[in-house]
């Protein structure tokens, strides 16, 4: 060792240096000779505590990069250089990972047994991984396979209604995400390393230097937290975002706004943001615009039509209204002057962005010559600055459309947002809705909506496998256009995709300018009567949901799963799309028009899930559920030891904690459940500013208690300061009559007779 550079040769098949430090990630370095000109570059080592890091490089090119699906600030696990008759490599934690001396790479499990192995690698060809017919999760979706988990290929790409990610879970036993520096040379919004499996092979496609990061892991679950690891924590979103949020294309004008607003607090459906269109900041769309602009269009502005009081009008609509208004954003420029300044600079795009839905319109993409280029520095430091003053004048959030143009353009167009927030508030959480994502945006607050889908059953009914392909595919934070975006919805067809978007991490209806508006009032008494039910449902969730994005944010676990997550064994889970568990809710929602119910129960017993219920049903699992249900029914399931904490009903988040909570406790097993609350706005909770309540049922005894640690007074007037009691079981269904003080410590115990003390 000179210099700290180990170098050893090993035959003629093998050449390799072991650089012990190389940038700030200890790597060991193996150059592997081919009998041409133009060696490549293996390279070995650790990223952050979950995931070896390959990569391949020509000497020649630029080496190593970071890509910005990767968490920027990690510690990397240790490691120790192994060099024995096999080959070359680095064993950690995790396993280890080697070089052979016949040019194949091998990478194997704690216990020495091999997860899979490459063939000899040579330049210019596919990076080709053995599999013992594996299945692959992750690759993110479209609708011809949202309802199909598992893959066969990914081709990265993001566009109007789909994404794919360069990742999968492999139940060969590990995660793979694949990494290249460039998009260069690749089509409209792709990235060039994709992958493809025969089911004895998975090859990975690139061009020049390519990176592989790859998670041993024995589950789909363990793979998919290891994932997240990798990509960075996905951070929780302000409180209000865990409500409900009506959006359009066409709110006329601020009387209009204002009579939708006041009807939404008159009719009592629960609402904590609205989202405008184009017209919130003009009065005309620029689809028809050529390159040169219009020199009369604002891009940063407000519409005096809508918001003719920016400032005024949205601080009203927050502090007496407690609305919240997000504002649509394009990633181009409309006025002549900003784009001769942008080309002169270099910061256009060549491209548009593509027409339609999936498989994208490239040949006739709009918007040619007006898209920034945001992955350039300069240009995020300029939107930032644009955007800084709308802020300021009361924009909560932003709802980024048609970023399509390069598949990091929502990346990095997210990062100027955020980087506008952080000028005028720095401690303020920053919140995004996004028609596109790519891996790593959820550790900014990005989260993503399904694209512009119909208003269709065959839509909804592909919702719930769009969203369980995109959260294992990175986006832990998914809506979609409830009702459907393009054509007219009808009432039953409403209610449905809502009663859908109670249970989903983001709750949000849409509908194109010539649609009815998906307002409650608007569809008749019953549907009307049925949304609110849900909506207030979704109100009386948030303190458990709130608490799995906590949850989720600290160990990476999803909050959202597939039942084939959850129930591994069960082959007849393994494949269902239109079913999921939302933490311990097992969701079964009717997504068929004839109303008719199709539900799984997997084996073991499971509650009805009926807050308000006054007879109990529990039911044996192993088998399907028929039969018509109620406009109003919402069918969801949970199996005995769930404890599961309910707000009062509120009509706004700000409204929380609105009473007493009330603890739910299925009974028939122990249980538990982590209660996080925080005051909902800042990134205090980063810095550990919560309030944990840790709930635990113990059946011998039938007493619930609790104890309370963190940040006591994190959540300040929004915390919860009394506790309830409701006990289901299989003979009936038992409420305490007081409440208790949710002080340090505490218990509700249910003696005999059903008397709580």
């Amino acid at each position: 060792v000179a210099g700290g550079r180990l170098m050893m040769r090993a035959g003629l098949a093998l050449a390799a240096a072991v650089v012990l430090a190389h940038a700030e990630h200890s790597e060991s370095e193996l150059t592997i000779p081919h009998g041409s000109e133009d060696p490549f570059v293996v390279s070995l080592s650790m990223r952050g505590s979950s995931a070896f890091r390959l990569r391949i490089y020509n000497p020649k090119s630029p080496s190593p990069f970071e890509s910005p699906m990767i968490a920027p600030v990690c510690s990397d696990t240790k490691y120790e250089v192994i060099n024995d008759k096999e080959g070359m490599g680095i064993r950690s934690s995790l396993g280890t990972i080697m070089v052979t001396k016949k040019g194949t790479i091998v990478l194997k499990d704690l216990s020495g047994a091999v997860l899979t192995e490459t063939k000899p690698m040579s330049p210019g060809q596919p990076l080709v991984l053995s599999s013992n017919g594996g299945k692959l999760y992750g690759r993110g979706a479209a609708p011809p396979d949202a309802r199909q988990l598992t893959a066969t290929a990914s081709d990265p790409m993001v566009c109007n209604r789909a994404t794919y990610a360069p990742y999968y879970y492999s139940t060969d036993g590990y995660s793979a995400l694949g990494v290249v520096n460039t998009t260069d040379g690749a089509t409209v919004g792709h990235l060039p390393a994709r992958y493809q499996s025969s089911g004895q092979e998975i090859s990975w496609y690139f061009s020049d230097s390519f990176e592989l990061y790859i998670m041993p892991a024995k589950t789909l679950a363990e793979g998919t937290r290891a994932y997240y690891e990798l990509i960075g924590a996905p951070q929780v979103l302000p409180r209000y975002a865990f409500g409900f949020s009506a959006s359009r294309w066409g709110w006329q004008d601020k009387a209009y706004i204002d009579d939708t607003l006041q009807k939404f607090r008159s009719g009592k459906f629960p609402i904590d943001g609205i989202i405008v269109d184009f017209e919130w900041f003009t009065n005309e769309s620029d689809y028809s615009f050529q390159p040169p602009g219009k020199s009369y269009y604002n891009d940063f502005g407000f519409n005096p039509v809508t918001f003719p009081h920016p400032k005024e009008q949205l601080a009203s609509y927050k502090e007496d209204l407690h609305i919240r208004m997000a504002g649509i954003r394009k990633p181009r420029l409309g006025n002549t002057d900003f784009l001769n300044m942008a080309r002169s600079k270099g910061w256009i795009l060549p491209n548009g962005e593509p027409s339609g839905g999936f498989p994208p319109d490239i040949l006739n993409s709009y918007a040619v010559k007006r898209n920034l280029d945001y992955s350039i520095p300069e240009v995020r430091k300029w939107y930032s600055e644009q955007i800084a003053g709308l802020v300021e004048d009361g924009v909560s959030f932003w709802w980024n459309d048609e970023g399509e143009t390069n598949y990091f353009t929502y990346h990095w167009w997210n990062v100027a947002e955020l980087d506008a927030l952080r000028s005028k508030d720095p401690n303020r959480r920053f919140y995004s809705l996004n028609r596109g994502w790519t891996p790593g945006m959820a550790r900014m607050g990005a989260a993503a909506w399904t694209g512009d889908v119909d208003s269709t059953w065959e839509d909804l009914k592909s919702t719930p496998g769009m969203m369980l392909n995109w959260v294992l595919g990175g986006a832990p934070y998914v809506a979609s256009d409830i009702g459907g975006f393009l054509g007219n919805t009808s009432s039953v067809h409403l209610t449905r995709w809502i009663q859908i978007g109670v249970f989903m991490p983001i709750m949000r209806v849409h509908s194109i300018i010539d649609a009815i508006p998906h307002f409650p009032w608007l569809w008749g008494d019953d549907a009307a009567a049925a949304i609110r039910k849900a909506l207030e449902l979704r109100y009386r969730l948030i303190p458990y949901h709130y608490s799995l994005a906590h949850a989720q944010y600290r160990t990476q676990n999803l909050w959202i799963r597939p039942l084939v997550m959850e129930f591994p064994d069960d082959p007849l889970a393994a494949d269902i799309t239109t079913q999921w568990m939302d933490g311990d809710i097992l969701v079964a929602p009717i997504v068929e028009e004839n109303n008719l119910r199709d539900i799984y129960l997997p084996q073991g017993q499971w509650y009805l899930l009926a807050p308000d219920a006054t007879a109990t049903l529990l039911l044996g699992g192993g088998r399907r559920l028929g039969k018509d249900g109620s406009l109003d029914e919402m069918p969801a399931f949970v199996r005995p030891g769930t404890v599961l904490p309910l707000a009062p009903v509120v009509q706004h988040t700000d409204a929380l904690p609105g009473g007493p909570l009330e603890v739910q406790v299925y009974a028939g097993k122990d249980g538990s459940f982590e209660l996080v609350e925080d005051d909902g706005e800042t990134l205090g909770y980063i810095a550990g500013q919560t309030r944990n309540t840790h709930l635990k049922w113990d059946e011998a005894s039938k007493t619930l208690s609790w104890t309370v640690d963190g940040a006591k007074h994190a959540a300040g007037k929004h915390a919860f300061t009394e506790v309830a009691l409701t006990v289901f079981d299989e003979s009936g269904i038992y409420r305490s009559s007081h409440s208790k003080t949710l002080g340090s410590q505490g218990s509700i115990a249910m003696g005999p007779d059903s008397i709580f003390f």
